[in-house]
């Protein structure tokens, strides 16, 4: 497959090659068959001297098959066996925990096989090359760490035992041309499969591939690849490219070209539009752990820079945190640390001196830079460029520049005498950094009017792109008021959000609503002039947590409310307290809102948009029932979640995340291409997706990685009750995947049982007499003639389609 997006190219070229199945040597594969790996999870190891081949820097094991990969290059050694199998050979040690590996080893008296020893005088041996001509000189890296672990007590010439071995799900060539990296990765279904992340501007027409040792290349008629060799033809399926226009998608066409006897690449055929993205991925990708061996406060935000690359930023005690490249300070620490795309630690840093430090926020200039903000009791922060000036034990707030590798630039100390923390940040084209908050001091520095006293005051700011500060303006009223976020438009001005308490907030353009507390936006120009505010809510307590430009180019803020009768609502509340997105003309005027969750707890932290301008929710809940769910709770706890809105302000799925303990979701961020970024506090040690081990201490933090585009969805034709072809179709799949088509008389609540794809995954079915229809290839958009006839009992039924490369569920569609 090809994945096209602005000047990004993937290539997955070898999607399900090479099966070795048991047979005997005169019947070869099917030539119209893509041969199966037979992986049982995929486990990339390093070696570490466990096999001689010292070229060999990592290899995958499984049935009949070894991958050495190389610099530049990867060996295939595949067997196939004959119907008498070798008394010596090793008993199946495929890809085995270190303690089942052991077992497996010692059971067949210590003689593991390795990438360097071949199949046995039983079995025919195939030694396939892939190299990449005019590529660049490059080693492989894991990617992915996976929970298992190897050992290797099989010694001999030229080989050590190795032990506590680590794992990967992926290898990375990175750079392996101009700009173009190369992906392994491969699936439980024994899929290995080869994608190329092509950087903007980089000429994907440099990829060649070439094998050495197979007998010949040819394309079939239907476009396929096939690789005739000694143990039969292996096959690879046309190339398939997709780009996304607005919310759907597009295929454009692809073929597989022959340069020589052996080498071949892959050529567009039609135009690509620069402007529209390009997404084949699955639904949750990964979930990494953060942390070290002591307590994570928790990571409260999420950032993408221009690799796509997460930057996130919390707090932490450990002083052992996985990743770093410094040493902790003392009590809690801020933290920055920038993870791959592929769920990589690229690298983690301790920010702070010998206080405690909170760090809150974080953003990505447009230069790379990396911007974090916080609130700290450090007189001798490191980078400090000014004095910090509160009393003892007071907070100032702080803004942290660094360089894209972690390095800190400058730190600056902004606040009073007194308690100062800093909770939003927002930074504009120029390089300019915003800050909102809340303050206590009525000497705040660079203030440019005067705060209510013996009162919490919210406060915007803005410092230069050269790290001095602007000016400073107090927000609020005569009651305690707080700053959560703050955005700035392309028009230079600003907006802020939090809550307040306040009946008399300055700029106000409506009455205050009633309860503990409102929410509040405030617009405040370029010069720090305050414009308008405006109380959101209703007659209980409302709050405000964070603001984005959503829905084509609204103001668009999210939060969580106690009140039923939140002024400008669409629907109605639906439990204890709910969480709430509404939108804001540029003049102050509320336009919409609506409640989001289920009947307990559920309560949004964070916002983003994408630049479709959908919404993407990110929070924590304690509600089974969610409101569009397409899962199910983990627990009876809490669990994190995200939910998507489209930009015609309907609510298109929400995701459960989490594990069997209690789970908080904080912020979120979106990526080009597609995906979600959310961050948050993990205490379960079994959190859905995750790519390593819990670190230990109260909390970890987490991150985690999902696909935000749209699910799959089905729509039905029949002919009732005359009889005829009943009709499915399905769009948005994800493209060679397997489809699993459901088939109910009654709607309800089934969860798919243990024991069988996507367990646990929430249907929209009757359990009486439900019925798997088919199972098959899906393909992103396709349509399938269920039976040529129907009779009358098919009316009235319902279908649902489970997506079971991600276990995302379609609409229930009705036989009619």
């Amino acid at each position: 497959m090809l994945h096209l997006r602005n000047g990004f190219v993937r290539m997955s070229i070898f999607a399900g090659c090479v099966t070795v199945a048991t047979m005997t040597i005169a019947q070869p594969p099917d030539p119209q068959q893509i041969l199966n790996l037979g992986l049982r999870g995929v486990y990339f190891v390093p070696n570490e001297g466990q096999w001689r081949d010292r070229d060999v820097i990592y290899g995958l094991r499984s049935r009949g098959i070894d991958v050495a990969f190389r610099e530049s290059a990867l060996t295939m050694h595949m067997s196939r066996q004959s119907t008498e199998a070798s008394p010596t050979r090793e008993r199946g040690v495929e890809a085995l925990t270190s303690r089942d590996r052991l077992q497996a080893v010692s059971e067949s008296n210590g003689q593991e096989a390795g990438l360097d020893e071949l199949a046995s005088s039983t079995s025919k041996p195939l030694t396939l090359t892939v190299t990449f001509p005019g590529s660049n000189t490059v080693d492989p890296i894991g990617a992915q760490p996976q929970t298992a672990r190897f050992n290797y007590f099989v010694g001999g010439e030229g080989r050590n035992t190795a032990a506590n071995v680590p794992s990967f799900a992926e290898v990375v060539y990175e750079n392996l041309y101009d700009g173009i990296d190369l992906h392994v990765t491969g699936s439980d279904e024994g899929i290995l499969k080869y994608e190329f992340h092509c950087a903007p501007g980089a000429d994907y027409n440099q990829i060649q591939i070439h094998y050495d040792g197979i007998d010949s290349l040819c394309i079939d008629d239907s476009g396929n690849l096939r690789i005739s060799t000694s143990l039969g033809t292996l096959g690879d399926g046309a190339p398939i490219v997709w780009q996304v226009p607005g919310i759907s998608r597009d295929s454009i066409s692809a073929h597989f070209e022959l340069v020589e006897t052996s080498t071949y690449r892959i050529a567009l055929d039609d135009s690509v539009d620069n402007d529209r993205e390009i997404i084949i991925d699955p639904d949750v990708s990964w979930m990494l752990y953060l942390g070290g061996s002591d307590r994570e406060r928790t990571v409260s935000d999420v950032a993408v820079d221009s690799g796509g690359n997460a930057v996130a930023t919390g707090s932490t005690s450990s002083a052992d945190f996985e990743g770093r490249i410094n040493n902790w300070n003392a009590e809690y620490d801020g933290f920055v640390l920038k993870v791959s795309p592929a769920g990589v630690l690229r690298w983690m840093t301790y920010v702070g001196g010998s206080g405690t430090e909170y760090s809150n926020r974080v953003a990505v200039a447009g230069t790379g830079s990396i911007v974090v903000v916080g609130s700290t009791l450090s007189d001798d922060f490191a980078g400090r460029i000014n004095s910090r000036h509160p009393l003892p034990f007071q907070n100032d707030a702080f803004v942290l520049t660094m360089t894209p590798e972690g390095q800190v630039v400058r730190m600056r100390y902004v606040g009073g005498s007194y308690n100062d923390t800093g909770e939003g940040l927002a930074i504009d084209t120029s390089g300019n950094v915003y800050l909102t908050g809340t303050t206590q001091s009525d000497d705040f520095e660079g203030r440019n009017n005067t705060r209510f006293p013996e009162s919490d005051d919210a406060y915007v700011l803005k410092i230069s792109a050269a790290g001095e500060l602007s000016w400073m303006t107090y927000l609020g009223g005569r009651d305690d008021d707080s700053g959560a976020d703050i955005i700035a438009d392309d028009n230079g001005d600003l907006y802020a959000t939090g809550s307040t308490r306040s009946s008399n907030f300055r700029g106000k353009t409506n009455a205050y609503h009633g309860g503990s507390w409102d929410a509040y936006v405030a617009r405040v120009n370029g010069a720090g002039i305050l414009q308008w505010a405006t109380y959101l809510g209703g007659s209980e307590s409302d709050y405000a947590t964070s603001i984005a430009i959503a829905f084509g180019d609204e103001v668009t803020i999210a939060g969580y409310s106690y009140s039923r009768d939140f002024e400008g609502r669409s629907n109605s509340r639906y439990g204890d307290f709910d969480t709430f997105v509404l939108t804001v003309k540029s003049t102050g005027v509320q336009e919409w809102m609506a409640y989001f969750g289920g009947r307990l707890y559920d309560r949004a932290e964070g916002l983003a948009s994408d630049e479709n301008g959908n919404a993407y929710v990110s929070g924590r809940t304690s509600s089974v029932d969610f409101v569009g769910a397409d899962n199910s709770l983990h627990h009876l706890g809490i669990d994190a979640f995200v939910f998507k809105i489209n930009r015609t302000r309907q609510l298109e799925w929400m995701t459960y995340l989490g594990g069997t303990l209690d789970d908080f979701g904080q912020r979120v961020a979106t990526t080009v291409d597609g995906f979600v970024y959310t961050v948050g506090r993990a205490g379960s040690l079994d959190f859905e997706g995750r790519l390593n081990s819990y670190h230990g201490g109260d909390a970890d933090s987490f991150l985690l990685k999902l696909f935000g585009g749209a699910r799959p969805e089905l729509s039905v034709v029949a002919t009732c009750p005359t009889g005829g072809p009943i009709r499915i179709s399905w769009e948005a799949a994800i493209p060679n995947g397997q489809t699993a088509l459901l088939y109910a008389r009654a709607l309800g609540e089934f969860v798919v049982p243990n024991g069988h794809p996507c367990a646990g995954t929430a249907l929209g079915l009757g359990s009486s007499q439900i019925q798997l229809v088919f199972v098959g290839p899906s393909n992103a958009n396709g349509s399938r003639t269920l039976n040529s006839t129907t009779g009358p009992n098919a009316c009235g039924g319902y279908l649902q389609l489970l997506d079971l490369t991600t276990c995302a569920t379609s609409n229930v569609a009705r036989i009619e």
